[in-house]
C-alpha cells in the first residue's frame, strides 16, 4: 500500500513489509530488565527494605483498629486509647517516610534505567550502516527514540514501582485475610481465576491495537518531519491544502486506533470492577450469615475482626485494581518495546573485523580493485570496476546520471562493502582497519550541503573539535568563507538556522568546505560540490576547492566537465563499468563517450551563455 506521498507503507513493525515482526518473550524481557538493573543492586536492596517496611506500616492500621474496637470501645479500657493513638501516629509517620524513600529510590532508578536505554539505543543507532537509514523513515526512527521510549518510561518509572509495592501488599494482605477468617478469604478469592483469564484475553486483543497506535504515531512523525523539511517545496507548488488533507488522514487513522483502544479498556475495566464489587457483596452476605451462626473461620467472632477483615479486603481489591491499570500500561509499553527491540536487533551491514587495526598516518594511495557492488534491493550498480589514485592525484569520475559514480566513492570510506573485489588505502584492505580510523583520514563535500543548527563557528569546528580559534579562522579563509562570516550580525557566533537555512547555497557550501579544510584529510571526496549554486558562487567555491585539494588525493564527481579538465586522471563510468580512463587531452583525442559528453555540454553552454546545462 502506498501512502499519500507515494511512499510504500512499512509493515506493522515499522520496517520493510517483508520483514517478520519481532517476538518478545517473557524470558527475554526479564533478561533485558536484569541487564539494566543488576548494576544498581545496592539501590534496589535499599528500596526493597523500604518497601517491606512501608508495606508493614500500611498493613498495621486495620489490626490496631481491631484492638481499639475490641479492647477499648467494647471492653471499656479507655486508658489504653492514648497508647493506640500514639502507635497509629507512629505507624502512619513511618509508613509515609518509608514510602517516600521507596518512591524516591525507585523513580530515580527508573529514570536512570530510561536514560541508559535511550543512550544505548542512540549509540546502537549510530553504529548502524547507511542502509538502515535508507530503509526506514526518519520520523519513524525519531518516534522510537522519543514516543516509544516514553511509553517504556511510564512502565518502568511508575508501573514497576506499583507492581512490586502493590504485589507485596497483596501477598501480605492475603496472608492476613487467611489468618483473620480463612473461610471468608476463600470466598473473597473466588473471582481471581475469572479475573486473570479476562486479563489474558484482554491482552491478546488489545496489544495489537496498541502496536498499531505506535506505528500510526510513527507515520505522523514521519510526515511531519518531511513536511517541515520540505516547506519551501510545499509553498512553491501551493500544496498546503493537499498536505493538510494528507496529515488529517494520518491523524484520523491514529485517532481511530486510539478510540478502539479506549473502547477496549473502558469496557473491560468497568466489567472487572463490577465482578470485584459483586465479590465484596458475596463476602459480606456470607460473613453476616457466619456471624449469625457463630462461625467465622478459626478466629473469634468480634466486631473488631469484622472491621479489620473488611479493611484488608478493601485494600486487597484496591491494590488489585491498581495492578489491572498497570497491566494496561504494560501492554502499551510492550507494544512500544517491540519497535525498540526491532531497532536494537538490527545488525550493521558494515562492521569492524575482530582483528581490525587502527589506520595511522596515511599517504593517500587509493585503489579499487575489481569491485562489484549492488544495494540490498536493486540491480548491480558497479561491475568489475578498477580505479587507482596515487598520493596527491586528482581523479575525476564522470558519466551519465545513475552510472554508479557516487556508489563508487561511497566504498572508499566504507559506507558499504563491495560484493566482490577490494578497496585499498595505502595498500591495506579497508575491511582490515577500523571504520573510525579510516574515516578520520577522509573528508567529503557533497552536492547537498548539510549544516547543523548552531553557529558558523561550531559547524566549522565539526571538522576537528579540538581546533583553536585561529585554526577555525584560517580554515574559513582558505574556503573563502571568512569574507562573508565576518559580515554576519554576530560574526562566527551567528546562528545559521537549521540546515543553514539563513545562508545562501554558496555560503553554506563554503562553510562545508571550511569544515573539510579544518579536518585536514589526506583523502578528499567531492561529489558534485558546485552543482546547486549559481555561476558566481561556483567560481568562489571552485577557488576554495582548489585550495582544499592541494596536496591531497582527491576524487571528484563533477556536473560540469569543464571543471575537471585539469584532473590527473578522468575515469568515465557507464552502466556501472569503466569505459575510459585517461587525462582530458587523451580522452578528447579518442572521441569516445567523454568527448561526446564534453562536446555536447560545450555546445549547450555556447548556445545558452550564463545558463547551467541540465541532464548531464
Amino acid at each position: 500500500m502506498r501512502g499519500p506521498h507515494g511512499h510504500h507503507r512499512h509493515g506493522s513493525d515499522g520496517t520493510e513489509g517483508d520483514k517478520p515482526p519481532i517476538k518478545i518473550t517473557d524470558r527475554r524481557m526479564l533478561g533485558w530488565f536484569a541487564g539494566y538493573l543488576l548494576p544498581h543492586g545496592v539501590t534496589i536492596a535499599v528500596a526493597t527494605l523500604a518497601m517491606v517496611g512501608s508495606t508493614a506500616a500500611d498493613l498495621a492500621p486495620p489490626l490496631l483498629f481491631k484492638d481499639i474496637i475490641d479492647d477499648v470501645i467494647i471492653a471499656g479500657h479507655y486508658e489504653r486509647l492514648s497508647r493506640y493513638g500514639l502507635l497509629l501516629v507512629a505507624v502512619f509517620f513511618s509508613g509515609s517516610l518509608l514510602s517516600g524513600v521507596r518512591m524516591n529510590l525507585m523513580h530515580r532508578l527508573g529514570q536512570r534505567f530510561v536514560l541508559e536505554m535511550r543512550v544505548n539505543a542512540y549509540r546502537h543507532l549510530q553504529r548502524l550502516s547507511l542502509s538502515f537509514f535508507e530503509r526506514n523513515k526518519t520520523g519513524d526512527i525519531m518516534s522510537r527514540l522519543s514516543n516509544d521510549v516514553n511509553s517504556v518510561e511510564d512502565m518502568v518509572v511508575h508501573g514497576t514501582d506499583t507492581v512490586v509495592s502493590d504485589g507485596l501488599r497483596i501477598v501480605a494482605t492475603i496472608g492476613l485475610l487467611l489468618w483473620l477468617a480463612w473461610k471468608l478469604a476463600f470466598y473473597a478469592l473466588i473471582p481471581l481465576p475469572v479475573f486473570l483469564t479476562a486479563v489474558i484475553i484482554f491482552s491478546r486483543f488489545v496489544r495489537p491495537i496498541y502496536r498499531r497506535i505506535r506505528d500510526d504515531l510513527g507515520d505522523i512523525n514521519t510526515e511531519l518531519q518531511e513536511n517541515i523539511a520540505g516547506i519551501r517545496v510545499i509553498k512553491a507548488f501551493a500544496r498546503e491544502e493537499y498536505e493538510q488533507e494528507s496529515f488529517e488522514r494520518r491523524s484520523t487513522d491514529y485517532y481511530r486506533a486510539n478510540i478502539k483502544g479506549i473502547w477496549m479498556w473502558t469496557t473491560f475495566f468497568p466489567a472487572i470492577n463490577f465482578v470485584i464489587s459483586c465479590s465484596v457483596v458475596l463476602v459480606m452476605w456470607i460473613g453476616a450469615g457466619m456471624t449469625a451462626t457463630g462461625e467465622f473461620g478459626l478466629a473469634a467472632v468480634t466486631p473488631g475482626v469484622i472491621v479489620a477483615f473488611v479493611g484488608y479486603l478493601q485494600q486487597f481489591y484496591w491494590r488489585f485494581g491498581s495492578l489491572v491499570r498497570v497491566y494496561d500500561l504494560y501492554n502499551r509499553a510492550f507494544a512500544a518495546l517491540g519497535r525498540i527491540f526491532l531497532m536494537l536487533d538490527e545488525k550493521p551491514e558494515v562492521e569492524d573485523a575482530p582483528d581490525a587495526i587502527e589506520l595511522e598516518a596515511v599517504e593517500g594511495y587509493v585503489e579499487l580493485e575489481h569491485v562489484s557492488f549492488k544495494y540490498t534491493t536493486g540491480e548491480m550498480v558497479l561491475n568489475d570496476v578498477s580505479v587507482e589514485a596515487k598520493p596527491g592525484e586528482t581523479v575525476a569520475l564522470v558519466g551519465r546520471s545513475g552510472a554508479g559514480k557516487t556508489s563508487l566513492v561511497n566504498l572508499i570510506p566504507r559506507f558499504y562493502d563491495p560484493l566482490e573485489g577490494r578497496v585499498l588505502v595505502d595498500h591495506r584492505d579497508v575491511r582490515g582497519v577500523t571504520q573510525q580510523s579510516l574515516r578520520s583520514h577522509i573528508a567529503m563535500v557533497l552536492q547537498e550541503t548539510f549544516l547543523f543548527s548552531g553557529t558558523a563557528r561550531n559547524n566549522i569546528l565539526y571538522g576537528r573539535l579540538d581546533a583553536t580559534e585561529e585554526e577555525v579562522i584560517e580554515a574559513a579563509k582558505a574556503a573563502y568563507a571568512d569574507e562573508f562570516i565576518v559580515n554576519l550580525p554576530e560574526g562566527y557566533d551567528t546562528e545559521i538556522g537549521e540546515r543553514g537555512v539563513k545562508l545562501s547555497g554558496g555560503q553554506a557550501q563554503r562553510i562545508a568546505i571550511a569544515r573539510a579544510v579544518l579536518a585536514d584529510p589526506r583523502i578528499l571526496i567531492l561529489d558534485e560540490a558546485t552543482s546547486l549554486v549559481d555561476t558566481e558562487a561556483e567560481q568562489q567555491i571552485q577557488a576554495a576547492l582548489e585550495s582544499l585539494m592541494r596536496g591531497r588525493t582527491t576524487f571528484v564527481i563533477a556536473h560540469r566537465l569543464s571543471t575537471v579538465r585539469n584532473a590527473d586522471k578522468i575515469v568515465v563510468i557507464d552502466d556501472g563499468e569503466v569505459v575510459e580512463t585517461a587525462d582530458h587531452e587523451a580522452l578528447m583525442e579518442r572521441g569516445g563517450l567523454y568527448a561526446e559528453m564534453y562536446t555536447r555540454q560545450f555546445q549547450i553552454e555556447r548556445e545558452l551563455p550564463g545558463e547551467r546545462p541540465f541532464g548531464l
